[in-house]
C-alpha cells in the first residue's frame, strides 16, 4: 500500500506542477515575443503545452490510482473478496473493480489472492493449512509429527529430522 500511495502523491505533484508551469507559461511567451527573448518564449511554449497535454493525464491518473486504493482497503480491511460486494462497498462498477483486482495483483497490491471467475480465492499450499501430519521415523521407526510450517520433525526418541516427503 505505501508503493501506491507514492505513486498517488508522485501523480498529484507532477500534475498540479505542471498545472502551474501552465498558468506561468503563458505570459512567459508573451513577454518573450513581445520583448524579442527567444529563450524566455520557447520555455513558456513548453510550459503551456506540457501544462495543457500532461497534467490533465497525472491528474487523471491520481483519480484512477485512488480508486484502486479503494479496491484494495475493501479487500484488506473490509474481507470484501467477490467482485459485486467489493463494488458495492466502493460505489465502483463491476467491471472496473475487475480490473483493478487484477492491476492489484499484476504489481503485488494484493498478495495471496487468485481470480475464480468474480471471486477472489486465498491461495493455499499443504504448509499454508497448517494441518500436522506425523511421519515415521527412519532411524528408530517411531512417529515423528511435522510441523507444517517448517516442512519437518524432531524425533521425540532417537532426535533425528525428519524432512516431509
Amino acid at each position: 500500500m505505501e508503493k501506491l500511495e507514492k505513486k498517488i502523491k508522485t501523480f498529484a505533484i507532477v500534475g498540479i506542477s505542471l498545472l502551474i508551469a501552465f498558468v506561468a507559461g503563458i505570459p512567459m511567451t508573451v513577454f518573450g515575443a513581445t520583448k524579442g527573448i527567444t529563450a524566455l518564449l520557447v520555455i513558456g511554449i513548453i510550459f503551456i503545452v506540457a501544462g495543457f497535454y500532461v497534467s490533465p493525464i497525472m491528474l487523471v491518473q491520481v483519480a484512477e490510482k485512488r480508486k484502486l486504493k479503494r479496491v484494495i482497503t475493501a479487500v484488506e480491511n473490509q474481507n470484501l473478496y467477490s467482485v459485486d460486494d467489493i463494488s458495492a462497498g466502493t460505489g465502483i462498477s463491476p467491471k472496473a473493480v475487475r480490473g483493478y483486482l487484477n492491476e492489484s495483483m499484476q504489481k503485488g497490491y494484493i498478495a495471496g489472492f487468485k481470480m475464480e471467475g468474480d471471486e477472489l480465492v486465498l491461495i493455499t499450499s499443504k504448509k499454508q493449512t497448517l494441518n500436522q501430519s506425523t511421519q515415521k521415523c527412519p532411524f528408530c521407526g517411531a512417529q515423528v509429527i511435522i510441523n507444517p510450517i517448517t516442512g519437518s520433525g524432531v524425533c521425540n526418541y532417537c532426535g533425528g529430522i525428519v524432512k516431509e516427503k
